[in-house]
């Protein structure tokens, strides 16, 4: 498909600066705004009011009294830690289905556009949906392994963290498999972990800053559901900035990585005009000092009168 005339050149030929990820990042943002928000604003309010009824429905216990005894202890740590159990896995598989169709969706449209194709938002959630199987088992993996090592120490989380933030684009992008796209995305962030982590760390610190601003609107809405739906489509203007900065981040390294291009053959020279030639047979002579035509044998020596 040939790019259209009025459409700004987007792509990535070469490693950008971390100023110039986040600046690109946001220009693509404003371009495709409202194909961006409209993803997120369908996800977002379906989970707004999933969470909102999980929140409601599983309750967690109401803080211990002082001087209650051991077995009254007990009771309410069982009790309070099978709620937050199933809290918290209730809202991991809210979380894990309705995410990466926004996420990959973005993903999707954002390669459109640094690829030079118009951004077509239904087709990128119809091929979303075709890769969904592979989408979740790539975010169920990381998740696990990210968690598991901010369990061992938060360090190793942050590395893994770091190690596979590609992968899911890999996976959409460059249509490999689960443990490829992994693959991939630790060869992509090799020698710019540091790089990654602040990039990561300053989108990290927008977006919270964001969050944080949500929260303080909402927290007046004295009803759980309203309050988290409400919360939920005003993050749908923010959150696309992830997934596009992620997508713009893969193109930088992809063309870091990319081999370069082999050299064009020399072209040959044309001859000059000092080039002499057999006066017998036209073959050419390649000595100075050529006293006969290697071809016909014709003398070469210039003749005195």
């Amino acid at each position: 498909m040939h790019r259209s005339q009025d459409m700004p050149d987007s792509s990535i030929k070469q490693e950008l600066s971390l100023g110039e990820v986040i600046s690109q990042t946001f220009q693509l943002y404003r371009r495709n705004f409202w194909k961006y928000v409209t993803i997120f604003l369908v996800v977002e309010a379906i989970f707004g009011v999933l969470n909102g009824l999980v929140n409601n429905y599983i309750v967690l216990p109401a803080r211990l009294a002082p001087g209650a005894t051991p077995q009254q202890f007990l009771n309410w740590a069982s009790a309070y830690l099978g709620a937050a159990l199933l809290l918290a896995l209730a809202l991991f598989l809210v979380s894990v289905i309705l995410s990466p169709i926004a996420l990959g969706s973005t993903i999707r449209m954002t390669s459109d556009v640094i690829e030079n194709r118009p951004p077509d938002l239904m087709a990128g959630v119809r091929f979303i949906f075709s890769k969904l199987l592979s989408v979740w088992a790539v975010s169920i993996i990381i998740g696990i392994v990210v968690t598991l090592g901010f369990i061992a120490l938060i360090v190793p989380g942050i590395i893994l963290g770091i190690m596979f933030s590609l992968a899911l684009t890999a996976l959409l992008i460059e249509n490999k498999g689960v443990f490829d796209s992994l693959g991939r995305s630790r060869k992509l962030v090799g020698n710019r972990w540091l790089k990654s982590f602040t990039l990561y760390l300053v989108i990290g610190i927008l977006i919270g800053i964001a969050a944080e601003i949500v929260v303080l609107i909402t927290a007046p809405i004295s009803v759980p559901v309203i309050r988290y739906l409400v919360e939920a489509l005003i993050s749908a203007f923010y959150l696309p900035i992830i997934p596009i900065l992620v997508t713009v981040y893969y193109y930088s390294n992809t063309a870091r990585t990319a081999p370069a291009p082999p050299p064009p053959p020399p072209s040959p020279l044309p001859p000059t005009s000092a080039t002499r030639f057999c006066p017998s047979c036209g073959e050419p002579v390649t000595e100075a000092n050529q006293a006969f035509c290697r071809k016909c044998g014709a003398d070469l020596r210039p003749h005195q009168t």
